[in-house]
């Protein structure tokens, strides 16, 4: 059996009442065209694989039509895991543990939407005006998509700004907690407060907050889920779109039109209001010089394009401004934690209609990452709570390292005069590379 955890999370998220999702191994590439096929229709997750077989999750009412399939198609498979959510039920936290304090927030334990949103009123409360709330939409559920502005207010003149974003995909719960962590030390760590001096901070900690508070709910199939809560259609069989395929740049490309697909793409660009929302107010925010979006998992630092392998113009500047942030974590993790750098579309498959794909082709932003969060395939989306410490402050190290790098100023910052005339030429909206 494989030795992962992580494998057994895509059985459940299409809202329906299957039981029993197994987990697959297919002699053949996840880009194969018969598992692609069977992805856009939503038989299949694809979850992981390389050049040689693929690991897919299958529902119960889906087998016999996937067989099928991969017999036309002549490739081999076979059965992993018979009951897949028994063993994500295995995995999944312990029930909540009363908090010895009045804190909302630790980096310990995983905490739903409802912390979160207490515990950013708490760092807007005590920042001494160094952290302003804007929401950028209201969910279909009723709740604040909220952004975090940071920086020094005291300080005049042009700043480099930082745009993050975590937890677009609701499963993916590490994201935001690196994202919280990285609000908790850029408004509480002394030696972050030099930096905000020539830097200005946006940070979305939960891009999508339906479904990860539902990912909450307590059983297997919820704590997977991965896409909004769109009721999708009359009768709602199939809930949700993801959100990072309805960006409006090649907006379709390795993505699904099917509604039960955990990759579907939505009726349109931007029809979900997290989307709408979102891209509105990078547009106010204008000239965002770092975007990174946070995902797990796979130890990967990945720049545009996501829908073709040809890569953008500053690709030498993408990959060492990346090598700032991987060398950090090397480093402070005493050589544990080893991510790769390397495109979206070669290393990933093509797909686009993603979040780092339309900050850097429509907005402009000359460095635009996808950073897959660890682990490397043994725990996937369930990492468990005791690497959770150790994840945030390696991540947020080598984050400050990028910005202090591109603001010029603090440890990582580059050997050149201030200001220099080499820093990143912004792209034009639109620009293909």
């Amino acid at each position: 059996m494989l030795g992962t955890v992580c494998v057994l999370v895509l059985a459940a998220l299409q809202g329906l009442e299957a039981a029993n999702p197994q987990l697959w191994r297919v002699d053949a590439s996840p880009h194969h065209r018969a598992l692609r096929s069977l992805q856009d229709e939503g038989h299949v997750d694809i979850w992981s694989g390389s050049g040689s077989h693929a690991q897919v999750m299958v529902e119960e009412e889906a087998k016999e039509r996937v067989k099928r399939a991969l017999l036309e198609a002549g490739l081999d498979h076979r059965v992993e895991v018979e009951d897949a959510l028994a063993l994500v039920e295995s995995k999944m936290p312990l029930k909540r543990r009363k908090r010895a304090t009045n804190f909302p927030m630790d980096w310990n334990t995983y905490h739903d939407y409802n912390d979160i949103e207490a515990f950013i009123g708490m760092m807007n409360l005590t920042s001494g005006g160094y952290l302003r709330e804007e929401v950028a939409t209201i969910t279909g559920e009723g709740r604040p998509l909220r952004v975090v502005r940071i920086t020094d207010p005291t300080t005049t003149g042009p700043k480099k700004k930082i745009w993050i974003e975590g937890g677009i995909h609701a499963r993916e719960w590490i994201s935001p907690a690196v994202t919280t962590f990285l609000i908790h030390r850029l408004v509480t760590d002394p030696s972050w407060q030099s930096i905000l001096r020539d830097t200005e901070w946006y940070l979305v900690p939960v891009a999508n907050p339906d479904g990860y508070q539902f990912s909450f709910a307590g059983d297997a199939r919820s704590r997977l889920w991965r896409k909004n809560r769109r009721v999708n259609g009359v009768n709602g069989r199939c809930k949700g779109v993801d959100l990072n395929r309805n960006w409006d740049l090649k907006w379709g490309v390795g993505a699904s039109g099917n509604p039960c697909s955990e990759t579907y793409k939505g009726p349109t660009a931007f029809s979900e209001k997290e989307t709408h929302g979102l891209q509105n107010l990078m547009r106010q925010i204008g000239d965002i010089d770092l975007f990174i979006t946070f995902h797990s998992f796979g130890q990967t630092v990945l720049y545009p394009w996501g829908w073709t392998v040809k890569p953008p113009a500053n690709v030498k500047m993408l990959r060492r401004v990346a090598r700032k942030y991987t060398d950090t974590v090397n480093q402070i993790s005493n050589g544990s934690t080893d991510y790769q750098i390397g495109g979206s579309g070669p290393l990933y498959g093509l797909a686009s209609g993603a979040t780092d794909d339309w900050a850097y082709g429509e907005l402009g932003v000359p460095l635009s990452y996808t950073i897959e969060l660890p682990d490397d395939g043994h725990y996937g989306f369930l990492l468990p709570e005791n690497r959770i410490s150790s994840t945030v402050r390696e991540t947020a190290a080598g984050v400050y390292c990028m910005a202090s790098f591109i603001a010029n100023t603090g440890s990582c910052a580059s050997r050149r005069t201030r200001n220099p005339s080499w820093t990143f030429r912004r792209p034009s909206p639109r620009f293909w590379g």
